[in-house]
């Protein structure tokens, strides 16, 4: 459906950009802007910049850049009506509803609207039935309270084929889109039947707060499925991405700068309820990738909460390499043998547990205790083991001063030289295939360079600071640049089509902003030239001061006539190559003079006659 213009610009006023992208990235002050790392690159140096002024955000590694809503379509892969709703929804807007004259909504959208009606009505069950009173009475045997039941929107699904379908069909809504969302099934003859059934409901939500899968623990005996099941990966839901708690703890875990990992629902549930909220939870698989990636937005260091038992020593070391290859520190908190985050709260208290997450040892101590448990040091050869295993472990250190030091560390701890050590890492490191440099490019998605060879760097450089004075200035400026020099006039491809677009927002803008003229374009490469020109401080030529401290109206003649003079100069050129051509053969030289003569008098005349339509000029 269409969405009025007046309430895109209202909900965008309502979204300040630092505090959405602060969701997702960790943002330091740096001047007037924000400076973070990346999150549509993997990079070790930040290169991403917001400006709360501009209201605008640009990657100076990667080249993405736009406003609010881009940043929003491309983090979380939605429409643009998708992304206007969802900032909508976090600013308290109201929006019209969706379907009904004007179009249908995005399927990411319907799928999202699905998980929320699913989690409404497990929620209602819960709290509101009778047969819910099970599923209840199990939460509360898990002294989990009626304010964190609420918060963590906690449910119960009803022990029928079709409870969540009849509420579906009751409420008018496409049973499709939740087969999509993976909450009913389709039988051989085409009608639907619930996937959960009598199970406990975990939703799970985005790290924006909307929910896109749930979990479901066993209630019954007779159940025949597992003791837990989880929603199927969905165009909004891949578990590998997904971590359990993230959208309730995000806050803390950005306040602590750590993140407390442990595995299950009901262990971060018990552990938050006892105030420790910097915490997540992998929800019963490997750790992955992605998943450190997404804490790396809010935290630079992770807790891993050890199990005592083989399997999650082995889950625990491998979760520390992957850590430790995702540039994050890492630490590792014991808990007593036989006990898990839940049984450690209730049993000890939220104190307790803090003062062990607070006593966490480093990923080498928790290594060398390890195979020491394992007898590994009791041999030379179990000793070779477990240091080879140590220093496999520092290969993947991407930070080379940190790596020095613990490989020193490492020395002194088993009686080693330190040459020996190091000769093994870089062993190690060599075995290593070295990637491939990617070609250099303007876009994150491999799109072509914005500026094609042919065009003269001058030129390039003149009109994209003439490209910046324009959005800069807006239209009284816009309009004045159009008339010395017409978009199609601009020698690099891309500047042209930023300075159609400009013209084109301009002549229609009643105000002028430009991260508003980012929604008149669908294509993402262009979005991220103007954000790039936009959060560019460039130097203009040898005189001039920093282009923002600048008179706008006085660089834009100045990069005109540099314009009109180089367009001049390379005609020039040309036609002395053709004189020269028109020598050899012989051929008669006069109109090539005449035209060396006329193009000479046309440079000096720019140079020379001031440029009508600047203030105070007639």
């Amino acid at each position: 459906m269409r969405i009025a213009d007046d309430t895109i610009e209202e909900v965008r006023r309502a979204s300040d950009i630092v505090d959405v992208i602060s969701q997702y990235v960790r943002l330091k002050k740096r001047g007037k802007n924000y400076l973070g790392l990346c999150p549509f690159h993997q990079e070790k140096t930040p290169s991403f910049n917001v400006s709360p002024e501009k209201q605008m955000y640009h990657c100076f590694g990667c080249g993405v850049g736009g406003n609010v809503y881009t940043f929003v379509m491309e983090h979380d892969k939605l429409s643009f009506v998708e992304a206007v709703r969802a900032l909508a929804d976090r600013a308290g807007i109201a929006l019209p509803e969706e379907g009904g004259p004007g179009g249908e909504p995005g399927e990411n959208e319907a799928l999202y609207a699905a998980c929320r009606t699913a989690g409404l009505y497990y929620h209602e069950t819960l709290v509101q039935s009778s047969e819910g009173k099970l599923a209840l009475e199990y939460f509360r045997h898990r002294g989990f309270t009626d304010a964190t039941i609420r918060k963590f929107g906690l449910g119960y699904s009803r022990n029928a084929w079709d409870g969540l379908l009849a509420h579906v069909t009751e409420r008018k809504m496409d049973p499709a889109d939740f087969e999509r969302a993976g909450l009913l099934l389709k039988r051989e003859d085409g009608s639907y039947y619930d996937r959960f059934r009598g199970r406990a409901m975990f939703p799970l939500f985005s790290p924006s707060g909307r929910p896109n899968g749930f979990g479901a623990r066993k209630m019954r005996e007779d159940d025949p499925l597992g003791k837990y099941i989880n929603s199927p990966e969905t165009p909004i839901f891949v578990k590998s991405r997904n971590l359990y708690g993230l959208y309730q703890s995000k806050e803390a875990i950005r306040a602590k700068e750590r993140a407390i990992l442990v595995e299950g629902y009901a262990d971060l549930i018990t552990v938050f309820q006892a105030g420790v909220e910097n915490i997540v939870a992998s929800s019963g698989t490997a750790l992955t990738e992605d998943q450190i990636r997404l804490i790396g937005r809010y935290a630079g260091a992770i807790t891993l909460v050890y199990d005592a038992d083989s399997a999650g020593s082995k889950a625990t070391m491998r979760g520390v390499d992957l850590i430790i290859e995702g540039g994050l520190d890492v630490s590792v908190a014991t808990l007593p043998e036989g006990e898990d985050p839940d049984s450690f709260v209730r049993k000890s208290g939220g104190e307790a547990f803090r003062a062990r997450v607070e006593s966490a040892v480093s990923f080498l101590d928790f290594k060398a205790s390890t195979f020491r448990d394992q007898g590994l040091l009791a041999t030379p050869e179990g000793k070779t083991r477990a240091v080879r295993s140590i220093v496999e472990t520092l290969a993947r250190m991407k930070d080379e001063i940190k790596r020095n030091f613990y490989i020193k560390s490492v020395a002194e701890r088993y009686g080693l030289y330190e040459s020996i050590l190091f000769r093994e890492l870089e062993a190690i490191m060599g075995r290593e295939r070295p990637r491939p440099i990617p070609p250099k490019r303007d876009t994150p998605g491999g799109r072509p360079a914005a500026v094609p060879a042919a065009v003269p760097a001058a030129a390039v450089a003149a009109e994209r600071d003439l490209l910046k004075v324009m959005l800069d200035a807006g239209p009284p400026l816009v309009a004045f640049v159009t008339t010395h020099i017409p978009p199609a006039e601009f020698a690099d491809p891309m500047a042209r089509r930023a300075a159609e677009l400009i013209v084109s927002c301009a002549r229609d803008a009643a105000t002028w902003e430009v991260p508003a003229l980012l929604d008149a374009t669908n294509d993402p490469a262009l979005r991220e030239f103007i954000a790039g020109i936009t959060l560019t401080r460039y130097e203009l030529s040898r005189g001039w001061a920093a282009l923002d401290k600048a008179d706008p109206w006085a660089i834009a003649e100045h990069c005109i006539i540099r314009l009109k003079t180089g367009a001049l100069d390379r005609r020039i050129a040309e036609n002395h190559a053709k004189m020269k051509d028109a020598e050899t053969a012989g051929e008669d030289l006069s109109p090539y003079r005449e035209t060396h003569v006329r193009l000479q008098s046309e440079k000096r005349d720019v140079q020379r006659t001031p440029l009508a339509g600047m203030p105070g000029r007639r």
